[in-house]
């Protein structure tokens, strides 16, 4: 299967390693809106872009995954992210790849601020976190 990812589960960022025997697609972008809320990013339903990294991982990498970003599917309203499906670009021109993300199951209201731009890497470089292994 495969799965989009924006945070800190991308290359160079603290939880690079749960991709590490994951088969790496390429770089593009989902429609949607990325938070700072603080230690992580958060994305949540929008029109705007999102960049990050796609990945054909297994099932047991899904569920790994799925610990960390504390999704529980027999429990998605108690879930603090919830994996969708997106439609996923590798460039503008490109036909979408189905995949699916992490959503932030709760409100970003009043918890953090807009990622401008949608790309997580480089906020954190503009933030002067750039090494954030």
């Amino acid at each position: 299967m495969n799965i989009f990812v924006y945070g800190t589960l991308m290359t160079g960022l603290q939880r690079q390693r749960a991709l590490s025997r994951s088969h790496f697609l390429g770089n593009g972008s989902i429609a949607g809106e990325l938070y700072d809320l603080g230690r992580f990013p958060a994305l949540i339903k929008g029109s705007s872009k999102v960049f990050g990294e796609l990945y054909d991982i297994s099932e047991l990498t899904l569920s790994h995954l799925d610990q960390i970003e504390s999704y529980d599917s027999e429990n998605p309203e108690g879930s603090l992210y919830i994996r969708r499906e997106v439609e996923f670009y590798l460039n503008p021109d490109a036909e979408p790849v189905t995949a699916e993300s992490y959503f932030y199951n709760k409100s970003v209201e009043g918890r953090g601020s807009l990622i401008i731009g949608g790309d997580y890497r480089i906020y954190l470089d503009e933030q002067g976190f750039s090494n954030w292994l």
